[in-house]
């Protein structure tokens, strides 16, 4: 056992003095690390939060639309149920009975329009916040493109300046004495 130990000793001392020390220091390449990961994952978040309140603010719309049809059908309904029969008596009760639901229709009418405008409008403030987020998130990812980017230069300079070394190493070599 002490024999195999000083035989891997003099291999070692043997390969140290055929090859010398590098001229470069040993370049350890590190993996690429985006600093600023915890803000893309936050961007991403917040464009996730703004994708899922729009979709929200979509349905909600969706609906106010289905209550702006169903209040012009009841309109339509009450106007038409209105319509006097020609040579029957009404009463002034009738009339006014008559004119107030018709108010109440076009009243329902008219607050479903208005509902179904200001949810028209929060619909263009989601997508405008939506807008926003992707925006803020397409520019941290240009610069976690861009550092990547650059890690890779650095690491292909790197490579080529172990290459040059390894170059240097083999043809500064002294050619052993068999070959000379």
């Amino acid at each position: 056992m002490i024999d195999r130990d000083a035989n891997v000793l003099s291999r070692r001392e043997r390969l140290k003095r055929a090859f010398p020390p590098p001229i470069t220091p040993g370049v350890v390449m590190p993996r690429f690390r985006f600093t600023l990961e915890a803000v893309r994952e936050l961007r991403e978040q917040a464009e996730t939060s703004a994708k899922e309140s729009l979709a929200r603010e979509l349905a909600l719309s969706h609906d106010c639309d289905q209550q702006v049809e169903q209040a012009r059908l009841h309109l339509v309904e009450a106007r038409g149920a209105l319509s006097l029969v020609p040579n029957k008596p009404v009463t002034a009760a009738d009339l006014n009975a008559r004119r107030n639901y018709l108010e109440r229709r076009e009243l329902e009418s008219a607050i479903a329009a208005l509902n179904a405008s200001n949810q028209a409008d929060r619909v263009d403030a989601g997508r405008k916040v939506l807008e926003l987020a992707a925006k803020e998130l397409e520019a941290v990812e240009n610069v976690k493109r861009r550092r990547r980017r650059e890690y890779e230069q650095s690491i292909e300079r790197a490579e080529l300046r172990l290459l040059d070394d390894l170059g240097l190493r083999i043809h500064s070599r002294p050619l052993p004495p068999e070959a000379a």
